[in-house]
């Protein structure tokens, strides 16, 4: 009996333990219980410590090991300093690295990385590997769908490898999750592959095609104001926009003019959203000027800040247009001049005769330069004019290439000239918001359709999910940063600061909006504050309200409270003030806490009256704010009590004992109240006044 019993017992001991007794006869090797408590630390130490440590087993349980312990850079660099192993070994070799780029942050070369590894898999291996992957299948869409935007800006000799890269990765995709989106864009890729009489995917029955909003002598005055941008002449480029036939691409435009003489985006945008132009919409929701809002010199001809050079440009401007062209020929017939004022002088007289309309003058100037020098808005004119390919006028560098890509592309739409007839809606579709989910279906490839379907979904429900993706694919848009903004706060919410570090790191501080770069500074301030950085917190902290924007009432509070225990009691009260000052924004409760630091403070600087006044008053206008009343009752009955105001303290103390929840505040209120029954001795009526008549 007893046997079993402890048989029984030891059963129950291995079962807690998580072993069965089969399991405990074989004793565990280190590494297997190190393994068992997630001991990742230690393991890769014994892993190392092997004397098989190069084979291709070892390498592989060491990478594993530093991806468990979320250290994928010190994985990584195990994978890349090993040389490919063959089979099976080198497709899980590939794979690590795939998640190790993927915990960096480098969603493109992680799908490259899983690529390579399918060449040594099986198709079922492929499918039950990819799907046992995180969102991999919303992963794989995105990236493939970025790098085929920038290969639509690419020009350079490193097309045919991009468009190979392309392929490889759709064709896994196809494998993998076959559906619309993997079939439309391999026939997209591959039109020659298109069944006899088949169509491409797309569904034309959603699109909705409009009557052309531009006639050509509508792109013609667009040109003509871009032109007159690039000399600054603003006032002429609004006479040009102004003439604009349609109304609502009369205020596309003018707003354009507006972001490039100010760096702001217009701030209503329901005229787009009445005429159901949903890429116009999208343009400036998501702010796909964002990268210039800070400066736009890259424009603009010449350097605006050279006083040499404006006194020049100022003076031929202030000529007849063929005493103008005269004088700048006059002046490259120069011998004395360097290529760079050559170049300069053939970009004005570009400039000037296609503000000007000179058609002519401007062809052969257009076909004598080289394009990629040109400033952003003479490039623009000089596509509208001559529809030249938009490859001819992009910067030799892929990345610059790509970054201005889709700004031109956009803006040739909105000027009546559609890049992507086959697979980009026109920019002046006109469709109701609720058919955007299918619009952007239907031409799964438009990077603005997508832009205006994804923020129309984020400002229904916002998501972390959806968050990531758009500050993927659309990082170079406010829409992007915003969503990257979201992530961070999220992140430092959640207390996860090391991620909130990454997303914040991941933005381009001083190039942000006032009221975006507030949102960066408060969430920075508050990662500060929880990781125990006060000092830079406070410097994060005044960076913040130098920029004159509304400071969150949290932050605010939170730092009022650091300033108090640091002691600077003056500075933690003008921040209370502050918050008290713009209450009616905030909860009631709120509104009590901050009248009870108010009183706090006051009282901490010996100022006892005025810490009294906020008590009470806190505890008159808030009674429903139970924690604060009450606690802010008690502290002026603490005041009372000083004074020898022994029947309003024990007032005061009787209702926090009849009203507190907490058990330890009716002890510490009863507690005082028996206090002040020994200091007052026999009972004395303070109900009566004390005044004494002499007489």
């Amino acid at each position: 009996m007893k046997s079993r019993i402890a048989f029984s017992l030891l059963t129950v001991f291995l079962a807690l333990a998580g072993l069965t007794p089969a399991q405990a006869a074989e004793k565990q090797s280190f590494q297997q219980w190190l393994e068992h408590y997630r001991a990742w630390d230690r393991l890769e130490k014994e892993y190392a410590q092997e004397s098989a440590a190069d084979t291709p087993e070892a390498v592989l349980k060491r990478a594993q090991v530093y991806l468990n312990l979320n250290s994928p850079a010190k994985a990584l660099e195990i994978i890349e300093m090993t040389p490919a192993f063959t089979g099976k070994d080198e497709a899980d070799r590939l794979w690590l690295g795939g998640q190790a780029h993927r915990g960096l942050g480098d969603l493109t070369k992680a799908v490259l990385w899983y690529t390579q590894a399918t060449k040594f898999l099986s198709d079922d291996e492929i499918r039950a590997r990819f799907k046992g992957e995180p969102a991999l299948e919303t992963i794989w869409h995105d990236v493939w769908l970025k790098m085929y935007w920038s290969y639509l800006a690419n020009h350079t000799l490193s097309r045919d490898s991009q468009k190979e890269a392309l392929d490889m990765i759709m064709v896994v995709g196809r494998k993998v999750w076959e559906n619309g989106f993997w079939n439309n864009v391999y026939f997209i890729m591959n039109p020659n592959m298109l069944p006899a009489g088949g169509a491409s995917g797309k569904n034309t029955a959603v699109t909705a095609v409009p009557a052309p909003l531009l006639q050509p002598a509508d792109t013609q005055l667009i040109a003509r104001a871009m032109a007159a941008v690039s000399l600054e002449k603003f006032e002429e480029a609004t006479g040009y926009v102004s003439q604009l036939s349609n109304e609502t691409v009369r205020t596309f435009w003018t707003a354009v003019l507006y972001f490039l003489n100010s760096g702001n985006t217009p701030k209503k945008l329901d005229v787009f959203l009445k005429g159901n132009y949903l890429k116009a919409h999208a343009f400036w929701a998501g702010n796909v000027l964002a990268p210039y809002s800070k400066s736009r010199s890259d424009w603009f001809l010449g350097n605006p800040d050279s006083a040499a050079w404006t006194k020049f440009r100022n003076n031929i401007l202030t000529m007849a247009p063929e005493e103008a062209e005269k004088a700048i020929d006059n002046e490259l017939g120069s011998m004395l001049i360097s290529e760079q004022t050559a170049t300069l002088l053939r970009n004005f007289k570009l400039a000037l005769s296609l503000s000007n309309g000179n058609a002519q003058i401007a062809s052969t100037v257009w076909n004598s330069i080289d394009k990629k020098t040109l400033p952003i808005c003479l490039r623009l004119a000089g596509v509208l004019s001559f529809k030249d390919d938009l490859n001819k006028i992009l910067p030799e560098k892929p990345a610059q290439a790509f970054a201005l890509y889709p700004v031109l592309a956009a803006l040739s739409g909105a000027a009546g000239e559609n890049i992507h007839p086959e697979t980009e809606a026109p920019f002046w579709a006109a469709a109701p918001a609720d058919k955007l989910q299918d619009l952007s279906a239907e031409y799964p490839l438009d990077r603005l359709l997508l832009l205006a379907y994804w923020q129309q979904r984020f400002e229904t429900k916002p998501s972390t999910n959806l968050a990531k993706r758009a500050a993927y694919l659309f990082d170079d848009s406010s829409f992007g940063i915003r969503s990257l903004i979201y992530l961070a706060d999220d992140a430092v919410r959640a207390k996860n600061l090391q991620l909130g570090a990454f997303y914040l790191n991941r933005i381009d501080e001083p190039a942000l909006p006032p009221e975006l770069r507030m949102a960066w500074l408060d969430i920075k301030t508050r990662l500060e504050l929880d990781a125990g950085h006060q000092g830079k917190a406070l410097e994060t902290y005044q960076e913040m309200t130098k920029t004159g924007e509304p400071v969150p009432v949290m932050t605010r509070l939170r730092m009022a409270l650091l300033y108090q225990q640091r002691r600077e009691y003056e500075t933690a009260q003008k921040e209370l003030l502050a918050m008290w000052d713009a209450r009616a924004t905030m909860t009631t409760a709120l509104q009590a806490e901050t009248l009870f630091w108010l009183g706090e403070g006051e009282q901490a600087m010996r100022n006892p009256d005025k810490a009294l006044d906020y008590y009470l008053k806190l505890a008159w206008q808030y009674p429903q704010e139970n924690i604060w009343c009450l606690t802010a009752m008690y502290r002026a009955s603490l005041i009372y009590e000083k004074r020898g105001k022994y029947e309003t303290a024990k007032r005061l103390l009787g209702t926090v004992v009849r009203n507190a929840s907490r058990k330890e505040q009716r002890v510490a209120a009863q507690a005082r109240i028996n206090a002040i029954d020994k200091k007052m001795g026999s009972e004395k009526d303070e109900t009566k006044s004390s005044l004494v008549y002499p007489f």
